[in-house]
């Protein structure tokens, strides 16, 4: 028996305030009428995508893939290229427009004596995510309603008490995700909780909502960028963050802003939730989910057990792990699986960040192969104050010299960096996580012309990221003397370069139309550049703020067709 399902079709939930949109709330009963007459519509046994910013729409696709007997695909993004990639896995795409569409046709299916219209077998609905696997290539990962629905069993007990009997859920991460799936749409059905149905992955959208005892679902890049309003707003009862895990001074200042800790879930699209913390100092433990079973490998991975993950069945993690036999919590030591070959030899990843943390010069440190044809070891590094003092001292290349001999004492000459890139944050999306692509982007072929990106965030065509820049960079040099800023045409070229990373667009440019310069960049100023795409009309839209009411320039971008490009914008 399926608990989401019932709940929605219970009459006695019909009246019961389910999502809140546009300053109004929608009910149970309106969103199970639009099930009821979009799963009418579907073809029995199909395979079909969803890809929302909407949560009602979201939720009312799913349930009606699902109602009709048919197979929901969840794609990470709904970028052309992207569902081009993965387009053999399904015969059918629904986003908000296609959805309001058929909701909106007044030749309503009859539904009354629809076949489907019964409560779903819980273990029979499937949602297929996509993953990056080891070769970039997008894996599918099946999930099962009765996997999540026995998660969300799990977790309620934990969090629940906690909240009061009018509690909101509000998201700053997608739902087509599996962490914001589980949060933003079967649990508020589960629990009766009213949730969101707008995207919101910017505090300035949240801010005007917030009410005291809310339930903010997050992730650690939006909790690494607070809105200094926060420290003023109604305090929630639970701030959930998923996607990686918190360093103890982001979990600190997260607690002092908004007077919760944050609760952090560990886990992964494939296992859902495995243990969760609230960070009160150093090395805090995960502690493992009620009824979930944890081991070892001969390797020190971690293996878990549970009804949501695999039943009777271990699965096997690549995470190496130290775990307390008294009470089962462990500490996170690392991946196993990220291991390259350089000159012959096995290098773990793993091990060179951790002996490089180790160092009182570094204080976070990703390391990769900037490219996969250059088996040169790079490592992109977070320094600490002391750290940043000898960079002053000694400069970039003195600096990878002397961290490379300190590693020198742990790891053999193939493992020893030769590219590096000292940036005040490791650059992440809007799930928290930190993108092979985005950390790639820092040893661009430009050199050092393009800036480090030290957060990101939106969904679909409208996307934010935060620009680190420093006075070494080539396009501060000469313009001008003693008081450099950053030229026009290098911010045009950061658009349509960026803007092609993100939406696959074209990033050869035609016409520039609505420019305004209305401050100078310089290179102390940090810059957030917003991009907005619209793909029919090929127009890229962008603007640069150093915060909410600070403008420094905008514009649009005309993108030609490749066939019709003749040269760069710079």
């Amino acid at each position: 028996m399926s608990v989401f399902f019932t709940n929605l079709s219970d009459p006695r939930n019909t009246e019961t305030a389910l999502f809140l949109e546009g300053g109004s709330t929608i009910n149970v009963g309106t969103v199970q009428a639009d099930i009821d007459k979009l799963a009418a519509m579907l073809e029995p046994g199909s395979r079909v995508s969803i890809y929302c910013q909407s949560t009602r729409l979201f939720l009312i696709a799913l349930a009606a893939v699902w109602r009709s007997g048919s197979t929901a695909i969840l794609p990470a993004t709904d970028k052309s290229g992207y569902l081009d990639e993965i387009g053999q896995q399904f015969d059918t795409h629904l986003d908000d427009v296609r959805i309001a569409d058929l909701l909106g046709n007044p030749n309503d299916p009859e539904t009354a004596n629809d076949p489907h219209n019964t409560i779903a077998d819980a273990t029979s609905c499937k949602a297929i995510f996509f993953t990056s696997g080891s070769s970039g290539i997008p894996k599918p990962i099946i999930k099962t309603l009765a996997q999540i629905e026995d998660e969300i069993k799990t977790q309620s007990p934990l969090w629940c008490p906690l909240m009061q009997e009018r509690s909101r859920v509000i998201g700053l991460v997608s739902h087509q995700h599996i962490y914001g799936l589980i949060f933003r749409v079967i649990w508020p059905v589960m629990n009766r909780q009213i949730t969101r149905a707008e995207p919101a992955p910017f505090w300035e959208m949240v801010l005007a909502e917030l009410e005291t005892g809310d339930m903010l679902v997050t992730s650690p890049a939006q909790l690494k960028n607070l809105h200094p309003d926060l420290i003023h707003a109604p305090r929630p009862a639970l701030v959930l963050s998923s996607g990686g895990p918190l360093d103890l001074p982001t979990a600190q200042a997260a607690t002092k802003m908004l007077g919760t800790c944050p609760t952090e879930i560990y886990g992964s699209t494939e296992t859902g939730g495995i243990a969760w913390r609230q960070q009160q100092g150093e090395n805090t433990p995960w502690h493992p989910l009620p009824g979930l079973d944890t081991g070892l490998n001969d390797d020190g991975c971690l293996r878990v057990r549970a009804n949501h993950i695999a039943g009777d069945d271990w699965y096997q993690t690549q995470d190496r792990v130290d775990i307390n036999i008294d009470d089962h919590s462990f500490v996170l030591k690392g991946r196993a699986d990220r291991v390259v070959k350089i000159e012959g030899k096995r290098v773990s990843l793993g091990a060179v960040e951790e002996h490089l943390r180790q160092s009182d010069l570094v204080e976070d440190a990703v390391a990769l192969l900037a490219h996969e044809d250059d088996q040169r070891l790079a490592v992109v590094a977070v320094l600490t104050d002391k750290g940043q003092t000898e960079l002053q001292k000694h400069g970039r290349f003195r600096m990878g010299r002397l961290l490379r001999r300190d590693l020198a004492q742990f790891e053999d000459d193939a493992a020893l960096p030769q590219r590096w890139r000292f940036v005040d944050a490791l650059p992440t999306d809007s799930q928290g996580k930190k993108p092979l692509h985005l950390l790639r982007a820092l040893f661009d072929d430009n050199g050092n012309t393009l800036p480090a990106v030290s957060s990101q965030a939106g969904e679909g065509n409208s996307l934010s990221m935060t620009l680190a820049l420093n006075s070494d960079m080539t396009c501060f040099k000469g313009h001008f003397p003693g008081q450099p800023i950053l030229p026009g045409v290098v911010q045009l070229h950061w658009a349509a370069l960026f803007g092609a990373s993100l939406f696959g667009s074209s990033r050869n440019v035609s016409e520039v139309s609505q420019l305004k310069f209305r401050k100078p960049i310089t290179p102390t100023d940090i810059i957030k550049l917003e991009l907005d795409y619209d793909a029919a009309a090929g127009r890229l839209k962008f603007c640069y703020r150093s915060d909410e009411a600070d403008l420094h320039s905008s514009g649009t971008l005309k993108l030609r067709t490749p066939d019709t490009y003749q040269g760069d914008v710079a």
